[in-house]
Formats: structure tokens, C-alpha cells, sequence
């Protein structure tokens, strides 16, 4: 495999990502599904072919790995794992919000390749460990929860996170979009908490691919059309 340089990154909603990397190997990140109790999904994810998925916790929205095929490999658990020239660290922690006072797992995950580094928060609770911070910190992509229920995390617990990690690129998810999300969905949009922010803001209407060279200087918000 090819020492990749450039990224693709398509969004399917909520909190599911793929990464396509010039080197010929993909990433797919939390996949979606409903469960027979809720239904929060009204557009389900297709079948994904992709060389790798990540998996953050195990709740049905971000665990649906039905739709990959059967040459996927699939990682749920903290380490370090290297493929060539791509590099992916697991980090585990505790989910946010009620499923965390069950101290119910969460992984945050690293991924290092095209000269870049990507960070997917899953749905982690915002006082992480020191170690922890030390091991994301300054990345140029994070993928981080946002809604306007303040679901997950507060605006303020958002503030101090992007605070304290200093990422380039903010990438918001798990928030409802209207043409993926169920009316019973008890998400909301991202509208308030994007005219609350002082940063930059890009709208990215279809595929995003990039490369080191295309990474800002300071912090971006940068939202991906579905």
C-alpha cells in the first residue's frame, strides 16, 4: 500500500464517517441502524465497502456492522494498530451523560495518515484524562457531538473541549438531519449552537477531500452535507 496524501471524507449522518484514504484503504466510523424500541433513523445506512471500521460503544446508533461486507475488518477496542503507513489509536474512556454514571465504555479514536490526524469523540464525556488530552491534543480534524438539546455535551463543555485540545477543524455530528432523522429522534439541529460560535464556518455540500496543505491555520467549524 502507497504512503497515502490525501482524504475523502463522506458523511452518512449522525456520527458515521468514511474515510477514504489515495492509498486505497477506507475507514468507516460508527454506522447507524434503528433498534426494535427506537426509532430514531428514517433513512438506514447502505451497504459500505471499506477496509476497516471503527467502532466507538455499543449503542444501535453508532454499531450497525450488518452493512459492511465480509472482508471488513472490524476494531472496538483500545490500543495502538498500525497498517503500513496508517496509524490508529484507541483511547478508552467513559460515555457522556446517563450511560456514564453506568461508567458504560467509550472509545476515542486517532487516526494518523496522509500527514494528518483525525479524532472521532464517539459520544465520551468532556472531562477526559490528562493522558488522554495529551494523546489528541492539536488535531487537525475532530469530529465532535453538537446539538442543540445539548444531548451530550453543553455549549460550555464544547467550549472547553475545543479550548483545550485546539483543533484546526471542528466537524460537528450527532444532531438531527432532517433527511436521515426520525420525527421521534429526540435530537435537535446545530443552529443555535453554530451562531453561538466565534470561529470560521465553512458548509460543505458534498464529499469533502483533503490534504495537509488544505488544513487552516486556526480553528474552523466546517459542517458536511449528508
Amino acid at each position: 500500500m502507497d504512503t497515502p496524501t490525501e482524504v475523502q471524507i463522506h458523511y452518512y449522518g449522525h456520527s458515521c464517517f468514511l474515510l477514504s484514504f489515495d492509498s486505497n484503504f477506507s475507514i468507516l466510523i460508527d454506522p447507524y441502524r434503528n433498534r426494535e424500541d427506537k426509532l430514531w433513523f428514517k433513512k438506514l445506512m447502505p451497504e459500505v465497502n471499506c477496509d476497516l471500521c471503527l467502532i466507538t460503544h455499543a449503542h444501535f446508533d453508532h454499531d450497525e456492522i450488518h452493512v459492511l461486507e465480509e472482508t471488513s475488518s472490524i476494531l472496538r477496542v483500545p490500543g495502538t494498530f498500525i497498517n503500513n503507513s496508517i496509524e490508529i489509536h484507541g483511547f478508552q474512556d467513559i460515555h457522556a451523560g446517563r450511560s456514564g454514571k453506568l461508567n458504560f465504555p467509550n472509545t476515542i479514536f486517532k487516526i494518523e495518515a496522509a500527514n494528518m490526524s483525525f479524532v472521532h469523540w464517539g459520544d465520551n464525556r468532556p472531562n477526559i484524562a490528562d493522558s488522554i488530552h495529551e494523546s489528541i491534543k492539536e488535531p487537525d480534524i475532530l469530529f465532535l457531538p453538537s446539538d442543540d438539546t445539548r444531548h451530550l455535551l453543553s455549549f460550555d463543555e464544547i467550549e472547553e473541549l475545543i479550548r483545550i485540545i485546539r483543533p484546526k477543524v471542528v466537524i460537528p455530528m450527532h444532531y438531527f438531519i432532517d433527511k436521515i432523522s426520525h420525527k421521534e429522534n429526540s435530537l435537535l439541529g446545530i443552529n443555535e449552537w453554530l451562531n453561538s460560535r466565534p470561529e470560521p464556518k465553512k458548509h460543505i455540500t458534498n464529499d469533502l477531500i483533503i490534504n495537509a496543505t488544505t488544513i487552516p491555520d486556526e480553528t474552523e467549524i466546517w459542517v458536511i452535507d449528508c
